[in-house]
């Protein structure tokens, strides 16, 4: 032990500067950290209320899912959360879940400005969803009733992601992006002509092997399940679909 010990010792001794201060890319940073940017991606096992398909009311269910996992989902649907407390036009919001094809799909009615913008010669929604702290959160005068205030959420869900889709619609100008290998690689964003409504749909495929999965299996389906019927209980003027179901409550006293 003493003699492993010294060669250790021995050899830190004799690393390089470049071995021995590296600095990371962003991706590079969340994806060897991940515990900094979205928490455990160690699975835990807890007895967690969960609506029961049998009798229609919440029992509680003890099962393993992963944080980190159910984080990433959470910053994508925070955002449509975020947008319809801002502007109630945003009014409907779809979840799908494949879990043949191990994708998620987040859609609402609320679409992105497709513009460039003018100081960073981007275009918004390739801003907002690749880069971390950039977003409209970071205007601290205004009253805050929503959940993103960092400008990190929606990016970290493309970074753990082998592909991140991008489609959204202002009503003049719709725009399409694919990002794959945790965001190292995108398509040219296409922008097109349109008139219609509004809409930003956001599928991703995460990166399970990341979180320690496999597949997206039924006791993550229920927890994300369980996150969007609590979205609908605190946003009574809000239409949440989960798998082409409707959920929505008059009152969170209705949900209760």
């Amino acid at each position: 032990y003493i003699h492993t010990w010294t060669y250790k010792v021995f050899m830190n001794s004799v690393k390089s500067i470049e071995e021995k201060y590296r600095k990371l890319s962003d991706i590079d940073h969340a994806l060897s950290r991940p515990g900094m940017w979205i928490g455990s991606t160690k699975p835990r096992r807890d007895d967690v209320y969960l609506l029961s398909k049998d009798s229609g009311f919440f029992e509680i269910q003890n099962i393993e899912y992963n944080p980190a996992f159910l984080k990433i989902f959470d910053e994508i649907i925070s955002n449509s959360v975020d947008e319809h407390r801002r502007n109630p036009k945003l009014s409907e919001v779809r979840v799908t879940i494949n879990q043949k094809s191990g994708t998620v799909t987040i859609w609402d009615n609320g679409g992105i400005p497709v513009i460039k913008h003018s100081e960073y010669d981007e275009w918004v929604p390739e801003l907002i969803f690749s880069n971390l702290k950039a977003g409209s959160n970071f205007d601290d005068s205004e009253e805050r009733l929503v959940a993103g205030t960092n400008g990190v959420g929606s990016t970290l869900t493309n970074i753990f992601s082998l592909q991140f889709e991008i489609r959204t619609c202002d009503g003049k100008n719709e725009f399409e992006q694919t990002f794959k290998n945790n965001m190292r690689e995108r398509t040219k964003a296409e922008v097109r002509k349109i008139s219609g409504d509004g809409y930003t749909e956001i599928t991703f495929k995460p990166d399970l092997a990341r979180f320690g999965m496999e597949t997206i299996d039924d006791s993550h389906v229920e927890m994300m399940r369980k996150r969007c019927l609590d979205i609908a209980a605190c946003n009574s003027k809000l239409r949440v679909y989960f798998n082409g179901v409707e959920r929505s409550f008059t009152s969170f006293k209705d949900y209760c």
